[in-house]
């Protein structure tokens, strides 16, 4: 069976994003499957960047034929530079779809939405079957958090997402918080299959604690309460400031933020005005180093700007968390917050408060016990529940179904 596989963002564990379509997709590989990748350029990501000139370029990795598209993509870009980027791989995206032979599937992943253009055109050119899955519910999410107003744009987007959604047999969603809403929009629950991100169990079997890493940086001995992702409009991580200053009595404990984006540096200034020496920002590292990094760190911080209802969207970090054995703190309503606790993986904050939020971490940094041990049924969880050896498994029973209809 050979599957392309479109996803603009892809990271390798060499990267430092998310790299569950890399982990899928070289189990795939595994079991028999042919892959070809479609992708784009990242700065997180560790692909070469190529001449303005060239279209593409093809690397073999693990198995799997990664065709890079020339769309290069930042977390810091502005928006229209950013739009220009999600089109342009679009269009280079379609080109290398339909020039790849021998394809029985076309699985396109968001974000952003445009991946639905080469997905359901290039499976409608080439009349194979075509799969959709959602990470994130454009345009819906972007006007709730105050990035998208209504009006034209709004509605082109929308334009797309029903584009992207009508002609695939199915449609994935990583979140159960997006497969309600849809099914909330009346959506047919034969088409919709929850198929969560997970965790790559192989990474995280053998944990060393990297202590090292944080002596160096002057955080030897401290409780350490981490961030792990992007730091960009959507991720509100100015809440942390807030409880970072509510945990200025506690020299023991310090809020790190590990990665990358546009408010990266405001942050920083911020911090600084404020005279926080609790207050750490720590450069993004590959994802092989990673386990090492948060299995020396005692708490996960789960934070996003804060909406008017409740995240369907549950991150990629909690799963690390979680694989790690760490317990973790989730400072907004919806998904991820109701799957922490009914994992027992951890605690919801009231949404926004930075009060609460900071006396949680005041009770796990008096009490090591207990953090431990929510910490260890985190772990166990992940390794039962949200290994993405099973859920390439089920992703290839998906494909399959697809593929014989």
């Amino acid at each position: 069976m050979k599957l392309i596989y479109i996803h603009q963002h892809f990271v390798t564990n060499e990267g430092t994003s998310g790299t569950r379509s890399y982990d899928v997709s070289r189990y795939l590989v595994q079991m028999g499957w042919q892959v070809t990748m479609v992708c784009g350029l990242h700065d997180q990501s560790s692909l070469p960047r190529m001449p303005f000139w060239r279209l593409w370029r093809t690397h073999w990795i693990d198995g799997i034929k990664v065709v890079a598209c020339n769309a290069f993509y930042s977390n810091k870009l502005g928006v229209p530079k950013r739009i220009w980027c999600f089109l342009k791989f679009a269009m280079v995206a379609l080109l290398v779809t339909l020039k790849e032979r021998g394809a029985n599937l076309i699985f396109a992943t968001s974000t952003p939405l445009t991946v639905g253009i080469p997905g359901r055109i290039g499976a409608a050119l080439k009349g194979i079957p075509y799969i959709f899955e959602v990470r994130d519910l454009w345009p819906e999410d972007l006007l709730d958090a105050g990035r998208l107003k209504p009006g034209l744009q709004y509605k082109i987007w929308e334009w797309l997402e029903l584009f992207s959604y009508k002609k695939a047999k199915k449609i994935l969603l990583v979140s159960r918080g997006f497969h309600n809403r849809l099914l909330e929009r009346g959506f047919d629950p034969m088409r919709l299959e929850t198929v969560v991100l997970g965790g790559d169990s192989a990474l995280y079997s053998d944990l060393h604690p990297n202590v090292e890493f944080f002596e160096k940086r002057g955080l030897g001995g401290k409780i350490l309460c981490v961030y792990t992702g992007a730091h960009g409009d959507a991720n509100g991580l100015d809440q942390l400031l807030d409880v970072a200053e509510k945990l200025r009595d506690r020299p023991d404990i310090a809020i790190v933020l590990l990665g990358e984006g546009k408010m990266k540096e405001t942050l920083r200034q911020q911090a600084a005005d404020r005279k926080l020496t609790n207050f750490h920002l720590i450069d993004p590292v590959p994802k092989t180093q990673l386990p090492g990094i948060l299995a020396a760190c005692h708490i996960g911080l789960m934070i996003l700007k804060q909406i008017k209802r409740p995240r369907w969207v549950t991150p990629n970090k909690i799963f690390d968390y979680m694989f790690t054995g760490i317990p973790s703190i989730v400072n907004f309503a919806g998904t991820t917050a109701d799957m922490v606790t009914a994992d027992g993986a951890g605690y919801a904050s009231k949404p926004g408060d930075a009060a609460d939020l900071a006396a949680k971490i005041r009770e796990w940094a008096d009490n090591p016990a207990k953090r431990k041990a929510i910490g260890d049924k985190a772990r166990e969880v992940g390794f039962h529940r949200y290994d993405r050896k099973m859920i390439a498994k089920r992703m290839a029973e998906l494909f399959s179904e697809a593929a014989r209809r």
